[in-house]
């Protein structure tokens, strides 16, 4: 078994079981519907709290079961937001309610006014907030004794998201040409010419982003798609909340408390985007292959 396939499968056995196991399960019961009910009926937030904190503890027996110790990394660091008034660390995942945790930030530190969305520039809201490989003085001490936390996304929602948001728009606005940069390269790949990148097809897409490649380019690492194993390394570090998108409402504005902001912000930002919680879209899902659902969930036999 070659390095690249231990590492898809670590990834595969933290990410399905999170995803099959803690959002959106289809195998209720009704002893586990009627708790599901007596959850919601909690008003103080002590089952997002719980939820959370299982999460965790399974998460901690993966890691220990693999025995997983990852090192920390520049890249980890570049992606966790710090905010030493309230010591709070957060992780931030791509197209896992980014935005809307950032601008919460800019409001509890004062970066900018309380204003509508629209008025918020999003370069502002992605490149304001103090990242923690730009401060690495006491640094063990901080990741030890701040609250860290991050909003987890079931893994394929979150592919087929970055795939819609990236490829299949065309955003004018990004600072960055996906199609000319990424799209371009996956058609030659996988047709032999380029169409200018416009026209990805998913599969096509899915294929790229899942090679099983020993050295994957930095277009098949971009951001956007890689696991969360790898941007937020939750074997290295020790999070205290784990949020869902999933549940979103609720978790979110518990983390608010959670934080000691929410008589700064008492309720979290809305998004701007429509909630899509549906375990796999059958539009998008049907249209890959088995061959490629394998590479993608992990080589799964």
């Amino acid at each position: 078994m070659t390095k690249n396939i231990i590492h898809t499968t670590i990834i595969l056995v933290i990410f399905i079981y999170i995803a099959n196991s803690l959002f959106n399960r289809k195998d209720i019961t009704k002893e586990t519907l009627h708790g599901k009910i007596e959850e919601n009926n909690k008003s103080d937030g002590s089952h997002v709290a719980e939820r959370s904190a299982k999460l965790l503890d399974h998460l901690s027996k993966i890691c220990s079961a693999f025995n997983i110790s990852k090192q920390i990394t520049g890249y980890n660091l570049q992606h966790i937001h710090f905010d030493h008034q309230h010591k709070l660390l957060y992780c931030y995942v791509p197209k896992v309610i980014v935005r809307n945790t950032k601008e919460s930030f800019h409001m509890w530190m004062k970066l900018c006014p309380r204003v509508k969305k629209d008025s918020y520039e999003r370069l502002d809201v992605h490149t304001r907030l103090p990242k923690l490989n730009h401060y690495t003085a006491h640094l063990n001490d901080i990741l030890k004794s701040y609250k860290k936390f991050m909003f987890v996304r079931n893994p394929f929602n979150r592919v087929l998201s970055a795939y819609k948001d990236k490829l299949l728009k065309d955003d004018k606005k990004s600072l960055y040409n996906f199609h000319k940069e990424i799209g371009a390269k996956i058609q030659k790949k996988y047709r032999g010419y380029s169409s200018g990148g416009h026209d990805v097809t998913f599969p096509e897409f899915i294929s790229f982003i899942s090679e099983d490649s020993e050295v994957q380019t930095r277009e098949q690492k971009n951001e956007h798609w890689i696991s969360v194993h790898d941007i937020c390394n939750p074997c290295g570090i020790q999070y205290d909340f784990i949020g869902k998108y999933e549940h979103l409402d609720e978790d979110a504005q518990y983390a608010l408390n959670w934080m000691g902001v929410a008589d700064i912000i008492p309720k979290f930002p809305e998004s701007d985007q429509p909630m899509h919680t549906k375990h796999y879209d059958p539009i998008y899902f049907n249209q890959l292959n088995r061959k490629i659902k394998k590479y993608f969930f992990g080589q799964i036999p």
